[in-house]
């Protein structure tokens, strides 16, 4: 490889690594803050729930059908990209403008939220459009940036939203999709990607990607996986209660987990050479249901911690090889639609879990809430590993 190759390919990996960055730090805006900006609307932890479940609904609805249009031509998911990016800032810069609680706010909130949850599958297949330029995409890497770059922002954002009120979110939001825009408008200047050749029918049936027995399983699998995961992310307080903690512990836990995901992010692509996508997909469901149980039998803070050691060979490793191996499975001219399909049952996951957990932590408390998660986390695991092959 040349040397000017090798810079072009460095630059290139790093606007995609600051793209991961910019986009996670707007999914640390719609999954953290989403709750301190309507609270300080004066809307209600009722309303709040409505609201967080009809962005996921929408962003359900609009992931296929947007993923599908940016498969059409080689430059397509640059501007659909661009597109749904500088929908996201409209919304938040609606959201800046109006005052107090509306069916205004209530509406772009939850457009704020769908175009966020939108725009996952459209991030992560736009390596391959990268990889169709004639670069070599460590995506590991690129995405450990977004873990990092959520972090921090969290830790931002919690001082400053405690200075200058729930503003902020919206504000930030503002301010981070400008960057994401402008970052779109530096892969513009990259060039145009070989147009990817018709997927190999041996990887990707005449039938569709859902009539693949083994694309489908693994769907199955990621909706009861993120059941489990949603249900410890989304109550993460009461579980720290449960065992004597407060929200101090919750927030040092939290940071503790982000951590973890950095090392199974950041050293996929070596992880890769040696087992295969399939194979880590499968790894990763066996330690989701370790993670959950152990959960379930913790009762201190300690035993906490030691369950979310496995953060790091669950979630981190999950998220890299489902990019490679839907990818591997679609073929380059169906890579944003698998792409969406795998989100859209994270987002199944997700609703599920908000609907279900706040009912089932009222009615049977925190333990056989966790019973549950760990029930659906086992279920997932083995459709993983008996559905998923080489």
């Amino acid at each position: 490889m040349s040397g000017s190759k090798r810079r072009a390919d460095r630059a290139l990996n790093g606007a995609y690594g600051a793209l991961n960055g910019v986009y996670w730090m707007l999914c640390c805006l719609a999954y953290s803050f989403t709750g301190v900006f309507l609270l300080g609307r004066g809307y209600s932890n009722s309303q709040l729930g409505v609201i967080v479940a009809s962005g996921h609904v929408l962003g359900l609805v609009l992931q296929p059908a947007l993923a599908a249009l940016a498969d059409r031509r080689a430059r397509a998911p640059l501007a659909v990209i661009g597109g749904v990016t500088a929908a996201v800032a409209l919304a938040a810069a609606g959201l800046v403008c109006l005052p107090g609680r509306s069916w205004a706010v209530t509406a772009l909130t939850a457009a704020f939220l769908a175009l966020v949850i939108t725009l996952q599958p459209l991030v992560n297949g736009f390596a391959y459009y990268l990889e169709r330029l004639g670069t070599t995409v460590p995506f590991g890497i690129c995405r450990a940036a977004g873990s990092l770059a959520y972090g921090l922002l969290a830790a931002a954002m919690g001082r400053i939203v405690l200075r200058t009120g729930e503003i902020a979110v919206p504000a930030a939001g503002v301010a981070i999709g400008a960057v994401m825009l402008a970052l779109t408008a530096l892969f513009a200047r990259a060039g145009t990607p070989a147009a990817g050749p018709k997927a190999d029918r041996s990887d990707a049936p005449a039938g569709g990607l859902l009539r693949d027995g083994c694309f489908a399983w693994m769907l199955a699998a990621t909706a009861l996986l993120f059941f489990a995961h949603a249900i410890l992310s989304s109550f993460t307080i009461q579980i720290v209660e449960n065992v004597g903690g407060d929200s101090g512990d919750m927030g040092l836990l939290t940071g503790y987990i982000a951590v973890l995901e950095l090392p199974g992010m950041l050293l996929f692509e070596r992880l890769l050479r040696r087992f295969s996508a399939g194979g880590l997909l499968r790894f990763s469901a066996v330690f989701f249901a370790v993670k959950t149980l152990l959960t379930l039998a913790a009762g201190s803070m300690a035993g906490l911690y030691g369950a979310m050691f496995f953060q790091g060979l669950s979630y981190a490793l999950f998220i890299p090889a489902s990019v490679r191996w839907a990818g591997q499975m679609a073929g380059p001219d169906r890579v944003n639609r698998a792409q969406a399909w795998i989100t859209a049952m994270i987002t199944v996951g997700n609703i599920c879990a908000s609907a279900l957990g706040g009912l089932l932590l009222d009615a049977v408390g925190v333990g056989r809430t966790l019973a549950a998660a760990a029930v659906s986390a086992a279920a997932g695991a083995a459709v993983m590993v008996w559905g998923v092959k080489k």
